[in-house]
């Protein structure tokens, strides 16, 4: 027994389907917001019999208790059918039903498995009233994205509305449990045609018209009813008789889309050798007819024993596939019927509009009638008939499939294909991060198992009063963590609210850039157990002692890092509240450049301004703010005077404020310290300035992060710096270390200091450093916080990304329609969170342009990000391009200054959008003209002159000076892109063709053509104009403000002039032939 879909399961992310009735994205039962939960897979035989008779009793009692919980509880269903009554097994007489009332175990009693995918396995399950064998795959959502969760959605869906359709495998029941969603279908005992394909090794022409007629059929109702099935091949053709071709249905509905207008469809999806031509295209936009290539393929297939289109490399099949280009070949095609060959013909012709439809190659003499004298002589021949090379070929290749990739739905070569065309296949990212080495940790402590039952624990690296630090083991990767166990009965009062604050800053922080990373915590009773990152480099002053040699341009790198983990922090309104060379740890003790910042026990979210009143951190190191009792309240600033004495300590080797605690404290709130000729003397001014700016005592004036990061010192050469050595500070610290052993007499000193300023000091939870701690708090710091979900209501999925989904969503106060990308952050590595937050910056400080996508607010909570945006309903703009096949020029003359406003505004903000291209620019409402850009997925703020060095963007709109072999550039590299963009815009296509390298060379060597034909009716002046945008030399490139005051800009009429114009003229739009 065999099933399709139920023998594998969607394993891509290339797919974004909208579900048929947007008003019933839940009608199945399927809600996004399941959490997990376990669930067995199988049940005790030795107890089948006994739970089957008591199985109408549970049944009967379930359904009556859920009746009554559901009529008392809020719901995200729209639909849940109040037929309980389980005892008739499943048909087509009846609705399929959406069950939440029963568990599917107590229905259905489980058999054999019959395939296995990423998120589903699939057995024969039996009815147990009445003994009726059905397919069952069982999916578990607690292992997906949201968009795959939507994907299954839109399965069921367009199962339900091809359902009544001939030769459609059947779709009866769905029942959904908290963790696991349970789809129950036909079983189709007679296996896949790629078996019988194999097995029988040659089809007679009546074979293989009687098994495309059923599929004929089948598509035929489906593209009646607006459905495309896309991914059209023998394992996706199931049998109810292995003997019997004419029982062959169409299953696995895991591509299927509804397809609402003419070339609605723009995901490339599939599997290579039966993809339509259309879909490869670099812009698709197809429709249902993609469906019958695919058949033309498969009788193809049939027929000869090859595929039309066949090459060891799919790249060499793809170009096949977009020029058509195939033989009949008379080895194999000898005795095939004409009419075969001439409705495979038709079906196999590159332009879908001249393609034969579904209902009419079923109304073709070969499928109706065929040729009955041909047929009976196949029949004699075949018997004496070896296989030709191509059949042994193809029984080969199916047996790799079978039985290694049997639940691929693409393979991997496809997969590394996907990969560089993207979701929509409009994106062609020239880097893309390798990640599919990047093991994703999982959070064992969702399971509520303990701690000991998946980690191992070693050495004791350190303790404190409540708290020890161990080396720890996982059981099953064998990977090494620290773990941090607290006792929380012997914290003191207000001990474990701060505990929950480093646990959330520690969330909130995941991913983020030189920050130590917390993967799991264990709640055990009076146990809490954080698994970490171990850092076994030790920390970043003795590494600093025990080099040979130590230059500023050294230290100017660790500074660079405390910045960059500093910044974030603040990015995420996380105070980290206790920064010092002694929590600046490293993951491997002979490289620099993993220090990262640790220990975030005093660590707070700011839920406002000054709005922390806690006395903590460590004596030489707190703000003024916090020990000045005169001062009521501080914030995140407070960090960047302990940076600044940590950077003070790393150039001149001691601390700026030293002395008795009450002095100290003195020195500290009045901020008085120097620059010792003795230390200092060979120190860049700049270095200088920068501390100055660090330790201003008013908050208000001290340097931020950023303006740390964007400072002069920051941004001088490298071999400016090389020559400076510190080795007088290395020196220093190497005596300070030394003194430091004994910590009795710093200890009395801080208890000192802290008896004459009231000062607090919570200390390390490990007991290293000499901290003492006071339960005195001055004031509250808690503060109330609103979730994204307290804010809004999810509507329907509009859209997929790398790392997010996209979703309507309203707003509860007052209704209004917005667009929100949820991001889960549990798993994003260091790179991608920093894009995410670089995105999040940038969207804020342009927000205010009305050529910009507004962000409505942000909510960063510990697992998940939620960017709310304003709501474009008017879609891409080169979906509007597809559509008009080029703009004429008053318009694009609109459009480009629209676009040249946008990326005017983000430049003089030193902001680099670095992925302009026409499917991240949306249009408002039904204008054709009114465009604004999104997507600042890769926006990043130019603190220092031509440093962006990152390689990122888009093949064809990305700049020449991005892809060179060291890159190093600035916000300029947008006005290339943009330049792209209008060209398309007014031409139609893009000026760099080719693929790959050919491309790039392309554009590195700037090779375009206004090919005449094309740009007939474009003015002189956009020519310029762009061609001044398209400019290889960064230095003669124009920029955006030059090109506002360039002719052809100027010549567009102002917004109130077009408005006018247009209430009093009709719009022409004439075309020019092609």
């Amino acid at each position: 027994m065999s099933t399709s879909s139920h023998s594998k399961t969607r394993k891509t992310n290339t797919r974004v389907a909208p579900i048929p009735n947007s008003d019933s994205r839940f009608s199945n039962g399927i809600s996004p917001s399941s959490n997990v939960c376990n669930n067995s897979d199988g049940e005790d035989q030795d107890h089948d019999n006994q739970q089957q008779q008591q199985s109408q009793d549970a049944i009967q009692k379930n359904s009556s208790s859920a009746r009554a919980s559901r009529s008392g509880r809020k719901s995200t269903r729209t639909t849940v059918l109040d037929d309980d009554d389980f005892s008739v097994a499943p048909s087509m007489d009846q609705d399929v039903k959406s069950v939440v009332s029963v568990g599917f175990d107590d229905v259905y009693k489980r058999g054999r498995k019959l395939g296995l995918g990423a998120f589903a396995v699939v057995f024969i399950g039996t009815h147990r009233p009445t003994g009726a064998e059905y397919a069952v795959k069982q999916i578990d959502r607690s292992t997906m994205y949201w968009g795959d969760r939507d994907a299954l959605q839109d399965e069921i869906a367009n199962l339900k509305l091809a359902r009544e359709g001939p030769n459609i495998v059947q779709l009866y029941e769905v029942y959904e449990e908290r963790a696991f969603c349970y789809l129950v279908m036909e079983l189709m005992e007679g296996g896949e045609l790629l078996e019988l394909i194999i097995e029988k090794k040659t089809f007679l022409e009546h074979e293989a018209r009687s098994s495309i007629k059923c599929v004929l059929q089948a598509l035929a109702y489906m593209h009646e009813k607006r459905v495309a099935h896309r991914d059209i091949k023998p394992e996706n053709l199931l049998l109810s008789d292995h003997k019997d071709l004419n029982s062959i249905k169409l299953a696995d509905f895991s591509f299927a889309k509804y397809v609402r207008k003419r070339n609605d469809c723009r995901t490339l999806c599939g599997t290579p050798g039966y993809l339509a031509p259309e879909m490869l295209e670099r812009f698709p936009a197809y429709d249902v007819k993609c469906d019958v290539w695919s058949v033309g393929c498969l009788i193809f297939l049939l027929l000869s024993g090859c595929l039309p289109f066949d090459d060891e490399d799919d790249e060499v099949v793809f170009d096949l596939t977009r020029n058509g280009q195939f033989d009949f070949h008379p080895q194999d095609w000898a005795s095939i019927s004409r009419g075969a060959k001439d409705l495979i013909s038709h079906m196999l012709i590159v332009n879908p509009k001249k393609r034969i439809s579904a209902a009419k190659a079923l109304e073709s003499n070969w499928v109706e009638k065929g040729d009955p004298e041909l047929e009976k002589r196949q029949m004699e021949e075949v018997k004496q008939r070896n296989l030709t090379a191509g059949k042994q070929k193809l029984q080969q290749a199916m047996k790799n499939v079978m039985a290694a990739n049997r639940v691929k739905l693409l393979n991997d070569t496809f997969a590394e294909y996907l990969e560089k065309r993207k979701e929509e296949n409009t994106e062609n990212r020239i880097v893309k991060k390798d990640r599919r080495n990047r093991e994703e940790f999982v959070e064992d402590s969702l399971s509520g198992l303990p701690f000991e039952d998946f980690y191992e624990i070693g050495d004791e690296l350190g303790e404190g009063g409540y708290a020890f630090v161990y080396r720890c083991f996982h059981k099953r990767t064998k990977k090494v963590y620290a773990v941090k166990e607290v006792v929380i009965s012997k914290m003191e009062s207000g001990g474990e609210s701060t505990l929950k604050d480093e646990i959330t800053a520690l969330r909130m922080l995941r991913g983020g850039p030189h920050i130590v990373r917390l993967y799991d915590v264990f709640y055990e009773e009076d146990h809490c157990f954080m698994v970490m990152e171990e850092m076994r480099g030790g920390d970043l002053l003795s590494r600093i002692v025990d080099k040979e040699v130590y230059t500023e341009r050294e230290a100017r790198g660790v500074c660079k890092i405390l910045f960059e983990a500093v910044l974030y922090c603040h990015q995420k309104r996380v105070a980290h509240r206790d920064i010092k060379p002694e929590n600046l740890l490293l993951v491997d003790g002979n490289d620099d450049t993993t220090i990262k910042l640790a220990d975030f026990g005093f660590a707070k979210r700011v839920k406002s301004e000054l709005s922390l009143s806690t006395l903590c951190g460590t004596a030489q190191y707190v703000a003024p703010e916090i020990l000045d009792f005169q001062v009521e309240g501080y914030d995140e600033r407070c960090d960047m005077w302990s940076v600044g004495v940590v950077v003070y300590i790393l150039l001149g080797g001691y601390a700026p404020f030293e002395g008795p605690p009450d002095e100290l404290a003195q020195f500290i709130i009045r901020g008085d310290y120097e620059f010792h000729e003795k230390y200092w003397a060979d120190i860049s001014e700049s270095a200088k300035d920068m501390i100055h700016g660090m330790l201003q005592v008013d908050p208000n004036y001290r340097l931020s992060a950023t303006d740390a990061l964007s400072c002069e010192w920051m941004g001088l050469a490298p071999e400016e710096l090389a020559s400076k050595d510190l080795g007088g500070a290395r020196a220093q610290m190497e005596r300070t270390a030394l003194s430091s052993t004994d910590n009795n007499d710093a200890k009395k000193a801080l208890q000192a200091l802290v008896k004459t300023n009231k000062f607090l000091s919570l200390g390390n939870m490990t007991g290293d450093q000499a901290q003492v701690s006071d339960p005195e708090k001055l004031g509250v710091e808690e503060a109330a916080e609103y979730d994204f979900e307290d804010c809004y209501d999810w509507g329907r999925q509009i859209g997929i990304g790398t790392f997010s989904v996209i979703h309507e969503c309203v707003n509860s106060d007052d209704g209004q329609k917005y667009a929100v990308k949820r991001i889960p952050r549990v798993d994003l590595w260091e790179e991608d969170a920093v894009a995410l937050q670089s995105e999040i910056s940038c969207l804020k400080e342009v927000s205010g342009c009305d050529y910009i996508v507004r962000l409505k607010e942000v909510f960063d909570e510990p697992d998940f990000t939620f960017i709310v945006e304003e709501y474009l309903r008017g879609g891409y703009l080169i979906d509007r391009v597809i559509e008009k096949e080029y703009y004429d020029e008053p318009e694009g003359l609109i459009v480009a200054k629209r676009l040249i406003m946008a990326v005017e505004y983000c430049h003089c903000r030193r902001i680099a959008i670095r992925d302009l291209k026409p499917d991240t620019m949306l249009l408002v409402g039904d204008s054709e003209t009114e465009v604004k850009l999104t997507d600042f997925g890769y926006a990043k703020k130019v603190l220092q002159p031509n440093s962006l060095t990152t390689v990122c963007g888009t093949e064809k709109f990305v700049a020449p000076e991005i892809i060179e072999h060291i890159p190093r550039y600035d916000v300029e590299c947008d006005i290339w892109s943009l330049g792209v963009v209008i060209f398309l815009v007014l031409g139609g296509y893009i000026p760099f063709r080719g693929e790959g390298e050919e491309c790039l060379e392309r554009i590195r060597y700037g090779k375009y053509t206004f090919h005449q034909k094309f740009w007939g009716h474009v003015s002189h002046n956009a020519k310029v104009l762009i061609s001044r945008m398209l400019t290889v030399d960064v230095s003669r490139r124009i920029t955006a403000t030059e090109a506002l005051e360039s002719d052809w800009i100027r010549s567009c009429p102002d917004e109130k002039r077009r408005k006018k114009s247009k209430s009093t003229s009709g719009k022409g739009n004439d075309k020019r032939s092609r």
